[in-house]
């Protein structure tokens, strides 16, 4: 079906749409909570699927579908939420706010130091600047394996030397009035 949607088969898109949209959807709303988000998402998905069809090299269309609705919902509260506390007028933060999060940022930049250079590359590019497991590779000239390796590892070991300094925030935030 996704040859015949990249020589701009409508039948063939229409097939997949009505095969997956509602199982998206679901997908999408069980991780916003939230209708026309979910609905967007899935919409943005399909219209993005029929766009880059003829670019497209798909090698499982369930799996491709699900990951790029994860990716979107994401992408959804990271772009919503900001936008949703701001207009909560009554939300006061304490006035350590500020200094909490520049003391998060210098925590993560000294545990991301304590990294070999090449796991810190490929964490940075792929929680920073969102690359997938692909196009870190082929920036990389190395195999996805060995990119999927390093990430893990990054994570383990910031993980690990984050604990105590999230620990004590997730502290400081739930013993304080908002």
């Amino acid at each position: 079906m996704l040859s015949l949607i990249s020589e701009q088969d409508n039948d063939a898109f229409a097939r997949i749409f009505q095969k997956y949209w509602q199982e998206l959807y679901d997908f999408a709303f069980i991780k916003t909570q939230d209708t026309d988000a979910s609905e967007e998402i899935v919409q943005e998905l399909f219209v993005n699927l029929w766009e880059k069809r003829q670019t497209l090299r798909i090698a499982n269309l369930r799996s491709y579908l699900f990951v790029s609705v994860k990716n979107r919902v994401i992408d959804f509260y990271r772009r919503d939420i900001p936008a949703q506390l701001d207009s909560i007028p009554d939300l006061t933060l304490p006035a350590e706010y500020p200094i909490f999060l520049e003391e998060l940022e210098a925590a993560i930049e000294e545990a991301l130091a304590q990294l070999p250079e090449k796991t810190q590359q490929i964490f940075r590019l792929k929680k920073f600047e969102d690359k997938t497991t692909r196009e870190i590779a082929e920036r990389l000239d190395m195999p996805e394996r060995t990119v999927e390796y390093h990430y893990t590892q990054a994570t383990r070991t910031l993980k690990s030397l984050l604990s105590g300094f999230l620990s004590l925030l997730v502290w400081l935030f739930s013993t304080s009035t908002f």
